[in-house]
């Protein structure tokens, strides 16, 4: 397995394809240049290292993990390489029509392990008993485990419902990023200067106005999903990634998690990572890869925006003009003419990676 340089405390042993269902994505470097967020990609390994199968196998040649009815997998300790207080995973699964599939997760600090911990499912898991989102230590907000208290490592169960003999879950690619918001908060304290080189790619512009208003404000995520199927060569429309990629218990078209697994059932793989580093984000656009980013913007932070603040937006970054611009298809612009726009790579920094650094890999 090749490595690229700077790599930190990573793991990659990204999955294997099968038939009838999205190629995964090669071994690549989400972590590369960074120097903070601890990400780990893989299967499940089936030699003696802790793990546990039940009523399932894994395809050694293509590194798949194939769940029957009633089966579950629970990983062997992952550890993160540094204490953290964050936990982001995400996942590319394919699953029957009727079945269902729950990931949870449990950290474990000086002390015992925690609870299982809901962080995100897919299908129909209507069988499965409730997992609680919170315990004493942290809570689950959404699509990330905020933890009160600094821990060293996690594991994560599987669990598939309602599947039948024959038509089995398959699970291509597990992946964690491990994060402290000290080091976080140290890292970007003082700002270190950079200025990566111009690349450019050619992405398909897409609004979300253009959508019905009932949805036109709150689908920004699916919109930049859209995007990068586009650009991926599986074009689909914005409203349609909405209704896959619904929320339903937070009401909300933006779990982060339902996202990168959406795309993987349209036909794209893809994976969750955070960066800290324009290095990276030069990396992935010279490898073709466009990144979605989650920011936070308060009034006059991100000049040029569509928009004065918000808690939370996402949009797309397609290239860098290497004079300290970043080049962006920003979906909250009212018309697809204004949707490509230029950001100073320094507030992007500021709204983007200083407050988490989230960025869907889609294509991967």
């Amino acid at each position: 397995m090749s490595r690229l340089p700077h790599i930190l405390s990573s793991t990659l042993l990204l999955l294997g394809a099968c038939a009838g269902t999205p190629e995964p994505a090669h071994n690549s470097a989400p972590s590369f240049g960074e120097p903070l967020h601890r990400f780990t990609a893989g299967i499940p390994q089936t030699r003696a290292d802790g793990s546990r199968l039940h009523n399932g196998s894994i395809d050694l040649g293509r590194e798949r993990l194939m769940l029957g009815p009633g089966a579950w997998f629970e990983s062997a300790p992952v550890e993160a390489g540094g204490p953290f207080d964050q936990l982001l995973m995400s996942w590319n699964v394919h699953v029957p029509e009727d079945a269902g599939v729950l990931l949870e997760v449990a950290v474990q600090g000086n002390e015992a392990w925690s609870p299982w911990l809901h962080l995100a499912d897919w299908g129909d898991i209507e069988e499965a008993e409730p997992t609680a989102r919170y315990y004493e230590r942290g809570t689950v907000q959404v699509d990330i485990l905020h933890l009160n208290e600094s821990m060293q490592r996690a594991r994560y169960r599987i669990r598939a419902f309602g599947v039948q003999s024959g038509n089995p879950v398959v699970v291509h690619r597990t992946t964690l990023t491990f994060t402290s918001s000290q080091e976080l908060g140290l890292r970007f304290e003082h700002r270190i200067p950079s200025n990566p080189a111009a690349v450019q790619l050619s992405v398909l512009a897409l609004s979300q106005r253009d959508a019905p208003a009932e949805l036109s404000s709150r689908i920004c995520s699916p919109t930049c999903v859209a995007m990068a199927m586009a650009h991926a060569g599986h074009p689909v429309s914005p409203t349609d990634v909405a209704h896959l990629v619904f929320d339903a218990e937070h009401n909300i078209y933006g779990n982060w998690v339902r996202s990168v697994q959406g795309a993987f059932a349209m036909g794209v793989p893809g994976v969750l990572v955070r960066l800290s580093s324009w290095d990276a984000v030069e990396h992935f656009l010279r490898q073709g890869m466009p990144l979605i980013v989650s920011v936070k913007v308060r009034l006059g932070e991100l000049t040029g925006a569509p928009y004065g603040n918000t808690p939370g937006h996402l949009l797309m970054i397609t290239g860098l003009d290497g004079d300290g611009g970043v080049l962006v298809n920003d979906p909250a612009a009212s018309t697809v003419e204004d949707v490509p726009r230029i950001y100073r790579l320094e507030e992007l920094e500021r709204v983007w990676m200083a407050r988490g650094g989230v960025a869907y890999l889609i294509g991967r």
